[in-house]
């Protein structure tokens, strides 16, 4: 039987490499062996000692495992073994390859959402902006039916149970540089992978005056929108904002209270400046 070390005829098929062959080498002719330049970022725990038939070591890490193909591997040289039959190893490792494909199948059906994770978002408001038809006939009236459309353009993973939070900002009639919490809603929605996904949120009302010849105006107009979405430990890791500087401040306008008054980078709150 084929021992860590042995190479039957066919050699194998030597796609690249920059250093010498593991002297472990022991896969069969269809194998194919690629050693690259950079020996991988995977972290040490990944990597385990497997054993052939014989119970002859060697440390890797699996990469892929497809039951009509085999198992592909990667050692810590750097060197990837592809599709090695899984008779090769001993019954033990055969189980932890199964098992190894279970997990990661259960990964990409409820993947870690990342900062570059392949998501499209557009925020919707749907305003309707009108006067108001009693009271002070200088109000305003702006009625908003926030929306979001996600786009999840990776084909193999998808995003469970995803939290996050849309917030509608405005800016005060009464000081340019006063900023006002108009609207916060939390959310979970799922992100499956390849598909388009719509959220519809709680339909709100801004009522503000922005004539300030009277004496009466009061109030906030809509200025932008921060939308946070959140890893699984609840730790932003994709953020869209009309304002890029509020990037730089989304947990400050996260707790952020409507009823006070924010400076520009929400670094500072204060009473609403009223007539």
């Amino acid at each position: 039987m084929l021992k860590w070390g042995e190479l039957r005829a066919p050699a194998l098929t030597l796609i690249k490499t920059t250093m010498k062959m593991n002297p472990l080498r022991i896969f069969p002719s269809s194998l194919v062996l690629i050693t690259t330049l950079f020996a991988g970022s995977l972290s040490a725990d990944e990597y385990r000692t497997l054993h052939n038939s014989h119970g002859k070591p060697l440390e890797a890490q699996v990469t892929a495992y497809d039951p009509t193909k085999g198992v592909s591997i990667q050692t810590r040289s750097g060197q990837k073994y592809e599709n090695v039959g899984i008779d090769r190893f001993s019954p033990k490792d055969q189980k932890y390859f199964k098992e190894w494909q279970a997990k990661h199948i259960a990964e990409k059906d409820d993947a870690q959402l990342m900062h570059d994770s392949k998501i499209t978002m557009f925020v919707k408001s749907s305003r309707d902006d009108d006067l108001n038809d009693k009271g002070d006939p200088d109000n305003r009236e702006v009625e908003y039916d926030p929306a979001i459309t996600f786009d999840n353009k990776d084909k193999d993973l998808s995003y469970q149970n995803v939290e996050g939070t849309l917030v509608f900002i405005g800016q005060s009639v009464l000081d340019k540089k006063e900023y006002h919490i108009l609207y916060r809603q939390d959310f979970t929605v799922n992100l499956p992978s390849g598909e388009r996904t719509r959220w519809v949120g709680k339909s709100f009302k801004n009522v503000y005056d922005d004539y300030a010849r009277n004496g009466s105006a009061f109030g906030a107009e809509y200025e932008g929108y921060l939308l946070v979405l959140n890893d699984k430990p609840g730790h932003p890791a994709i953020i869209k904002a009309s304002k890029s500087h509020w990037k730089g401040c989304i947990r400050s306008i996260l707790a952020a209270n409507s009823r006070q008054g924010y400076s520009r980078d929400f670094s500072e709150s204060f009473k609403k400046t009223v007539y």
